[in-house]
Protein backbone atom coordinates (compact mmCIF):
# COMPACT_ATOMS: atom_id res chain seq x y z
CA UNK A 1 0.00 0.00 0.00
CA UNK A 2 1.36 3.38 -0.97
CA UNK A 3 1.62 5.94 1.80
CA UNK A 4 0.05 9.39 1.50
CA UNK A 5 2.75 11.68 0.08
CA UNK A 6 3.33 15.36 -0.39
CA UNK A 7 3.07 16.85 -3.84
CA UNK A 8 6.30 16.88 -5.90
CA UNK A 9 6.69 20.62 -5.35
CA UNK A 10 6.30 20.29 -1.59
CA UNK A 11 8.67 17.31 -1.41
CA UNK A 12 11.44 19.34 -3.04
CA UNK A 13 11.60 21.43 0.13
CA UNK A 14 14.58 20.15 2.14
CA UNK A 15 14.14 19.83 5.93
CA UNK A 16 16.58 22.70 6.45
CA UNK A 17 14.56 24.95 4.16
CA UNK A 18 11.32 24.02 5.95
CA UNK A 19 12.89 24.77 9.30
CA UNK A 20 14.08 28.17 8.10
CA UNK A 21 10.61 28.99 6.78
CA UNK A 22 8.97 28.21 10.08
CA UNK A 23 11.62 30.10 12.01
CA UNK A 24 10.83 33.14 9.84
CA UNK A 25 7.06 32.97 10.42
CA UNK A 26 7.15 31.91 14.08
CA UNK A 27 6.40 35.41 15.51
CA UNK A 28 3.27 35.71 13.33
CA UNK A 29 2.31 32.05 13.25
CA UNK A 30 -0.57 32.11 15.76
CA UNK A 31 -2.07 35.26 14.25
CA UNK A 32 -1.99 33.81 10.74
CA UNK A 33 -3.62 30.58 11.95
CA UNK A 34 -6.54 32.60 13.29
CA UNK A 35 -6.83 34.67 10.11
CA UNK A 36 -6.61 31.80 7.64
CA UNK A 37 -9.04 29.59 9.59
CA UNK A 38 -11.45 32.50 10.17
CA UNK A 39 -10.99 31.94 13.89
CA UNK A 40 -12.05 28.28 13.79
CA UNK A 41 -8.73 26.56 14.42
CA UNK A 42 -8.89 26.58 18.23
CA UNK A 43 -12.32 24.97 18.08
CA UNK A 44 -10.90 22.23 15.87
CA UNK A 45 -8.14 21.65 18.40
CA UNK A 46 -10.65 21.36 21.24
CA UNK A 47 -12.68 18.88 19.22
CA UNK A 48 -9.57 16.75 18.65
CA UNK A 49 -8.65 16.77 22.33
CA UNK A 50 -12.14 15.56 23.23
CA UNK A 51 -11.17 12.29 21.50
CA UNK A 52 -8.60 11.63 24.23
CA UNK A 53 -9.75 9.62 27.24
CA UNK A 54 -6.71 9.91 29.46
CA UNK A 55 -6.64 9.53 33.22
CA UNK A 56 -5.16 12.32 35.36
CA UNK A 57 -1.39 12.12 35.41
CA UNK A 58 -1.15 10.77 31.87
CA UNK A 59 1.87 11.71 29.78
CA UNK A 60 0.88 13.16 26.40
CA UNK A 61 3.23 13.55 23.44
CA UNK A 62 2.36 16.62 21.36
CA UNK A 63 4.27 15.89 18.15
CA UNK A 64 4.90 18.69 15.65
CA UNK A 65 3.70 20.89 18.49
CA UNK A 66 4.59 24.27 16.98
CA UNK A 67 3.74 27.08 19.39
CA UNK A 68 1.91 24.76 21.76
CA UNK A 69 -1.68 25.73 20.92
CA UNK A 70 -2.90 22.12 21.11
CA UNK A 71 -1.15 21.04 24.32
CA UNK A 72 -2.06 24.27 26.12
CA UNK A 73 -5.74 23.41 25.67
CA UNK A 74 -5.38 20.12 27.55
CA UNK A 75 -7.30 19.92 30.83
CA UNK A 76 -5.37 20.25 34.08
CA UNK A 77 -3.80 17.10 35.46
CA UNK A 78 -2.30 15.86 32.19
CA UNK A 79 1.41 16.17 31.45
CA UNK A 80 2.20 17.17 27.85
CA UNK A 81 5.66 17.02 26.32
CA UNK A 82 6.16 18.85 23.01
CA UNK A 83 8.40 17.84 20.14
CA UNK A 84 8.96 19.98 17.06
CA UNK A 85 11.54 20.66 14.36
CA UNK A 86 11.81 24.38 15.00
CA UNK A 87 13.32 25.74 18.24
CA UNK A 88 11.82 29.19 17.55
CA UNK A 89 8.34 27.68 17.75
CA UNK A 90 9.24 25.89 20.99
CA UNK A 91 10.47 29.12 22.54
CA UNK A 92 7.08 30.73 21.84
CA UNK A 93 5.29 27.69 23.29
CA UNK A 94 7.45 27.90 26.41
CA UNK A 95 6.66 31.62 26.85
CA UNK A 96 2.92 31.04 26.37
CA UNK A 97 2.95 28.24 28.95
CA UNK A 98 4.87 30.40 31.43
CA UNK A 99 2.32 33.22 31.11
CA UNK A 100 -0.39 30.71 32.04
CA UNK A 101 1.58 29.25 34.91
CA UNK A 102 1.89 25.91 33.11
CA UNK A 103 4.78 23.56 32.48
CA UNK A 104 5.24 22.52 28.86
CA UNK A 105 8.67 20.98 28.26
CA UNK A 106 9.62 21.14 24.60
CA UNK A 107 12.16 19.01 22.76
CA UNK A 108 13.65 20.01 19.40
CA UNK A 109 13.56 16.66 17.64
CA UNK A 110 13.04 14.62 14.50
CA UNK A 111 9.64 12.96 14.15
CA UNK A 112 11.32 10.12 12.24
CA UNK A 113 13.74 9.41 15.09
CA UNK A 114 12.08 10.47 18.30
CA UNK A 115 14.40 11.12 21.27
CA UNK A 116 12.30 9.05 23.68
CA UNK A 117 12.47 5.50 24.97
CA UNK A 118 9.89 2.83 24.11
CA UNK A 119 6.42 2.74 25.70
CA UNK A 120 6.68 6.02 27.66
CA UNK A 121 3.58 7.98 26.60
CA UNK A 122 -0.04 7.35 27.53
CA UNK A 123 -1.33 9.20 24.44
CA UNK A 124 -0.10 11.25 21.50
CA UNK A 125 -1.60 14.12 19.54
CA UNK A 126 -0.48 15.63 16.22
CA UNK A 127 -2.06 18.89 15.13
CA UNK A 128 -1.64 19.91 11.48
CA UNK A 129 1.79 18.31 11.19
CA UNK A 130 1.40 14.70 10.05
CA UNK A 131 1.24 15.67 6.36
CA UNK A 132 4.70 17.23 6.61
CA UNK A 133 6.52 13.99 7.44
CA UNK A 134 8.68 12.95 4.46
CA UNK A 135 8.21 9.27 5.40
CA UNK A 136 4.77 8.80 6.90
CA UNK A 137 5.15 5.09 7.67
CA UNK A 138 8.38 5.66 9.55
CA UNK A 139 6.89 8.56 11.49
CA UNK A 140 3.87 6.48 12.51
CA UNK A 141 6.17 3.62 13.51
CA UNK A 142 8.03 6.01 15.79
CA UNK A 143 4.79 7.23 17.38
CA UNK A 144 3.74 3.59 17.83
CA UNK A 145 7.08 2.80 19.47
CA UNK A 146 6.95 5.54 22.11
CA UNK A 147 3.29 4.90 23.04
CA UNK A 148 2.44 2.37 25.71
CA UNK A 149 0.29 -0.60 24.57
CA UNK A 150 -3.31 0.48 24.13
CA UNK A 151 -2.45 4.19 24.20
CA UNK A 152 -4.40 6.46 21.89
CA UNK A 153 -3.16 8.56 18.98
CA UNK A 154 -5.27 11.53 17.81
CA UNK A 155 -4.41 13.36 14.59
CA UNK A 156 -5.94 16.68 13.55
CA UNK A 157 -5.15 17.42 9.94
CA UNK A 158 -6.37 19.19 6.83
CA UNK A 159 -8.24 16.84 4.53
CA UNK A 160 -9.63 16.52 1.03
CA UNK A 161 -13.38 17.33 1.03
CA UNK A 162 -15.64 14.60 -0.27
CA UNK A 163 -17.99 17.08 -1.96
CA UNK A 164 -16.74 18.10 -5.41
CA UNK A 165 -18.20 21.61 -5.00
CA UNK A 166 -16.45 22.12 -1.66
CA UNK A 167 -13.24 20.64 -3.08
CA UNK A 168 -13.22 23.17 -5.93
CA UNK A 169 -13.91 26.10 -3.60
CA UNK A 170 -11.35 24.96 -1.05
CA UNK A 171 -8.73 24.51 -3.75
CA UNK A 172 -9.37 28.02 -5.06
CA UNK A 173 -9.03 29.44 -1.54
CA UNK A 174 -5.72 27.66 -1.02
CA UNK A 175 -4.27 28.57 -4.43
CA UNK A 176 -5.42 32.17 -4.67
CA UNK A 177 -6.18 33.54 -1.22
CA UNK A 178 -3.78 31.92 1.25
CA UNK A 179 -0.42 33.06 -0.25
CA UNK A 180 -1.84 36.50 -0.99
CA UNK A 181 -3.10 37.03 2.55
CA UNK A 182 0.24 35.88 3.90
CA UNK A 183 2.11 38.37 1.72
CA UNK A 184 -0.19 41.22 2.75
CA UNK A 185 0.35 40.34 6.41
CA UNK A 186 4.13 40.13 5.88
CA UNK A 187 3.91 36.58 7.21
CA UNK A 188 6.09 34.82 4.66
CA UNK A 189 4.48 34.00 1.33
CA UNK A 190 6.94 31.15 0.73
CA UNK A 191 5.90 29.34 3.91
CA UNK A 192 2.22 29.67 3.11
CA UNK A 193 2.84 28.56 -0.47
CA UNK A 194 4.29 25.43 1.09
CA UNK A 195 1.18 25.16 3.28
CA UNK A 196 -1.01 25.32 0.15
CA UNK A 197 1.03 22.66 -1.67
CA UNK A 198 1.19 20.28 1.28
CA UNK A 199 -2.58 20.40 1.79
CA UNK A 200 -3.40 19.98 -1.89
CA UNK A 201 -0.93 17.09 -2.17
CA UNK A 202 -2.20 15.15 0.84
CA UNK A 203 -4.72 12.34 0.19
CA UNK A 204 -8.15 11.96 1.70
CA UNK A 205 -9.07 10.85 5.19
CA UNK A 206 -9.75 7.28 4.13
CA UNK A 207 -6.23 6.85 2.78
CA UNK A 208 -4.71 8.16 6.01
CA UNK A 209 -6.93 5.82 8.03
CA UNK A 210 -5.69 2.82 6.03
CA UNK A 211 -2.10 3.90 6.55
CA UNK A 212 -2.69 4.13 10.30
CA UNK A 213 -4.06 0.59 10.29
CA UNK A 214 -1.06 -0.68 8.35
CA UNK A 215 1.22 0.97 10.93
CA UNK A 216 -0.23 -1.16 13.72
CA UNK A 217 -2.95 1.12 15.11
CA UNK A 218 -6.24 -0.54 15.98
CA UNK A 219 -9.80 0.77 16.06
CA UNK A 220 -8.92 3.51 13.59
CA UNK A 221 -11.72 5.99 13.01
CA UNK A 222 -12.09 9.48 11.61
CA UNK A 223 -14.63 12.25 11.26
CA UNK A 224 -14.70 15.41 9.19
CA UNK A 225 -15.03 19.01 10.32
CA UNK A 226 -15.44 22.25 8.38
CA UNK A 227 -17.24 20.75 5.36
CA UNK A 228 -14.60 18.04 5.07
CA UNK A 229 -11.59 20.37 4.88
CA UNK A 230 -10.35 19.12 8.27
CA UNK A 231 -10.43 15.62 9.74
CA UNK A 232 -9.80 14.06 13.15
CA UNK A 233 -8.30 10.56 13.09
CA UNK A 234 -7.86 8.32 16.11
CA UNK A 235 -6.54 4.86 16.84
CA UNK A 236 -4.86 2.86 19.57
CA UNK A 237 -1.43 1.34 19.63
CA UNK A 238 -1.60 -2.39 19.00
CA UNK A 239 0.16 -4.90 21.21
CA UNK A 240 2.67 -5.93 18.59
CA UNK A 241 5.62 -3.81 17.58
CA UNK A 242 5.06 -1.63 14.53
CA UNK A 243 7.48 -2.01 11.60
CA UNK A 244 10.52 0.19 11.13
CA UNK A 245 10.69 1.44 14.72
CA UNK A 246 14.14 1.73 16.28
CA UNK A 247 15.47 0.40 19.53
CA UNK A 248 16.09 3.08 22.16
CA UNK A 249 19.63 4.33 22.47
CA UNK A 250 21.64 4.74 25.64
CA UNK A 251 21.12 8.50 25.54
CA UNK A 252 17.34 8.27 25.36
CA UNK A 253 15.44 9.34 28.45
CA UNK A 254 11.82 9.30 29.37
CA UNK A 255 9.84 12.56 29.14
CA UNK A 256 9.54 12.93 32.90
CA UNK A 257 13.32 13.02 33.20
CA UNK A 258 13.56 15.64 30.46
CA UNK A 259 10.88 17.72 32.13
CA UNK A 260 12.86 17.83 35.37
CA UNK A 261 15.77 19.33 33.45
CA UNK A 262 13.81 22.49 32.58
CA UNK A 263 10.95 23.63 30.38
CA UNK A 264 12.65 26.08 28.03
CA UNK A 265 13.20 24.89 24.48
CA UNK A 266 16.70 26.32 24.52
CA UNK A 267 17.64 23.85 27.24
CA UNK A 268 17.14 20.89 24.94
CA UNK A 269 19.52 19.68 22.25
CA UNK A 270 18.77 20.62 18.65
CA UNK A 271 21.04 17.94 17.24
CA UNK A 272 18.21 15.59 16.33
CA UNK A 273 16.12 18.18 14.45
CA UNK A 274 15.30 17.08 10.93
CA UNK A 275 11.90 16.28 9.57
CA UNK A 276 8.69 17.47 11.23
CA UNK A 277 6.86 20.71 11.69
CA UNK A 278 3.45 22.23 11.93
CA UNK A 279 1.87 24.41 9.30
Amino acid sequence: MRSPRLSPDARRQAPGAIRRMFEAVAPRYDRMNRILSVGLDQGWRRAALRELDCAPGSRILDLCCGTGDLALLLPPGLHPVGCDLTPAMLEIADAKAARRGMAFPGVAGDALRLPFANDVFDAAVVGFGIRNLPDLERGLAEIHRVLSPGAKLVILEFSRPESRVVRIGHGAWLRLAVPGIARLAAAGGEAYGYLRDSILGFPDAGALARTLGAAGFRGVAYRHLALGTVAIHSGRRGRRSAPRGRAPEAGDRDPATRAREGTGAARFSESRSAASSTA
